[in-house]
């Protein structure tokens, strides 16, 4: 038996002995690294480089322990990363539903265990591997379900590299994919180069180079692309744009009585500091009182304010374009005679100076936020319990929006759309900049402002086009094509300020041609792993070159 064959161990006799409780440590770590790179210690604390060693330590420990072992230390790196990261979903979950604290936290654990599954996939296929070699055949896999495994909150371990500027460049090739593929093959190589110092295996040179290659192609093009991008900023500078932003800080409750009116003395406040603005944003559903979708002509009916035919009260103090979120209804005919509320959507309004531009209904809902499968099954005693959940109707299309006669063109997305790759992707092809309107006040001061504030980097700078993102509790601002962000610093208060931006998008790898990579990873990945078979290819042993 050669050493390499010595080194494999035996699940069946290794079970819940030391080494298999280290090996379980290992997977904590990786989970714990995750925990630090990300948003909310990451850039703060400069820990953020970690990514790079995130899943080296679930390598070490689950490589060639079999495949339900190797689960069950996938499941426990995974659970370890999204329970501590994403502990703002308990938090939403508390004050969306009332259900209390206990109640909440029983369904967060379940949602965790849910977002745990791709982690518990990844550790089952490395669980397979005899060598660490073997180990670049799950990257794909990983890759592949990273992207496209349906998650609440979608992400990528590579998301974590949003403040490194290089970096940062190199998303609009092959999306935040790429990133992620490049963090997996660096945590191999230092596994690899661990088990070689141990002398389990040869050195692993092809790994060592490739990521040195990549490493170094990074640092390459990421100063050479940003350089690029800034030329074509300042060839627009002429059409630089003024926005004003109005950062309510209102809570649920506040902005349902007196929501509009407030925005409205807020911004007429702005304007007249800063008289120049070409475009107004206020956040999401800002406008308690729903407009009638169904009745051209008059959707503004309902509004008490609305004295005259045609007046919008909204637009009474103002006459500078404006985007801001609010409600709408159609009706249907009841029972009695009278009207009941057929359909009911989150939507964004687009009012110019010369009235009403257009209208945008929300295509995609915050899950079990905005949108319940299956609520309607549920007894009616249990639906009255939860008085906030429902189930709102959807958009089937996101209009161009001509600003005026600039003539730049924008569309819209409503809050959790601005973190979707791909239809932030088709939201900017033939736009200029697109505006996202947001209500995060659900989820509280948590560790979800910077993860939001950074995936809408991400997706800026995948598909080269500014960003405007106006939110409740801030940061409010703009994100340029080439990732910068501009605007206000204040989270959780009120604030109101003026930024400007250049319109325009800049062509990318990743604008044409989409989401490429993590689909042929996917299918490279189940591929590999439905025909690998353990034990058929044996282990490298320490004098053994890799190949």
């Amino acid at each position: 038996m050669s050493s390499s064959e010595r080194k494999i161990p035996d699940p069946e006799v290794e079970c819940f002995s030391g080494l298999f409780r280290v090996r379980i440590a290992g997977a904590v770590l990786s989970g714990v690294l995750g925990i630090l790179s990300f948003p909310i210690f990451g850039r703060p604390y400069q820990l953020d480089l970690l990514i790079f060693l995130v899943l080296f330590p679930l390598l070490l420990a689950a490589q060639g322990v079999g495949k339900k072992r190797g689960a069950l230390l996938g499941g426990i790196c995974g659970m370890t990363f999204v329970g501590v990261s994403f502990t703002w979903v308990w938090h939403a979950i508390n004050e969306f539903t009332a259900m209390g604290l206990l109640l909440s936290l029983l369904v967060y654990l379940l949602w965790v265990l849910y977002e745990a599954v791709p982690w518990v996939l990844m550790g089952l296929a490395l669980g397979r591997c005899r060598s660490s070699l073997q180990v670049l055949l799950v990257l794909p896999l990983w890759i592949g379900l990273e992207h496209y495994y349906p998650r609440l909150w979608p992400w990528h371990l590579g998301g974590a590299l949003y403040g490194r500027d290089w970096f940062l460049q190199c998303v609009d090739i092959l999306g935040t994919s790429g990133l992620s593929a490049l963090v997996f093959l660096t945590s191999a190589t230092v596994a690899g180069l661990v088990r070689w110092r141990r002398s389990v295996e040869a050195f692993p040179r092809w790994r060592v180079v490739a990521s040195g290659v990549l490493l170094l192609a990074c640092c390459v093009y990421g100063p050479l692309r940003l350089d690029s991008i800034r030329n074509v900023q300042a060839g627009g500078e002429g059409d630089r744009i003024e926005v004003g932003f109005v950062q309510g800080f209102l809570n649920p409750g506040e902005r349902r009585e007196a929501g509009a009116p407030i925005y409205v003395a807020r911004t007429r406040e702005l304007l007249g500091q800063h008289p120049g603005v070409g475009l107004v944003l206020w956040p999401e559903g800002v406008d308690g009182v729903p407009l009638d979708l169904g009745s051209e002509g008059q959707r503004w009916r309902l509004h008490p304010e609305n004295r005259e035919t045609g007046k919008r009260f909204i637009r009474d103090d103002f006459e500078v374009p404006l985007v801001f979120g609010g409600a709408g209804v159609t009706f249907t005919p009841g029972d009695r005679g009278g009207l009941v509320i057929k359909d009911s959507y989150n939507i964004s309004i687009y009012l110019s100076a010369d009235g009403e531009e257009g209208i945008y209904r929300k295509n995609h809902p915050v899950p079990f936020g905005e949108s319940v499968p299956g609520l309607e099954l549920l007894p009616e005693s249990w639906r009255k319990a939860l008085p906030n959940i429902g189930t709102l109707s959807l958009g089937e299309d996101n209009p161009l929006m001509t600003l005026g006669e600039s003539g730049f063109r924008f569309r819209n997305l409503i809050c959790y759309e601005a973190v979707l790759p791909e239809y932030v992707r088709q939201s900017a092809l033939g736009s200029d900049f697109l505006v996202n309107l947001t209500e995060d006040y659900w989820y509280g001061n948590t560790a979800h402002i910077p993860q939001h504030r950074s995936v809408f980097i991400l997706r800026a700078v995948e598909s080269r086009i500014p960003m405007l993102r106006c939110t409740n509790v801030g940061p409010s601002g703009i994100v340029d094509i080439a990732g910068e962000f501009h605007g206000g610093r204040a989270i959780w208060e009120a604030d109101s300020f003026i930024e400007s931006f250049i319109p325009g998008r800049a062509e990318s790898i990743y604008s044409r041609w989409g989401h490429w990579f993590p689909l042929l990873c996917l299918l490279l990945g189940v591929l590999l792993l439905g025909s690998a078979k353990r034990g058929l290819a044996s282990s490298q042993s320490p004098g053994t070159p890799e190949g």
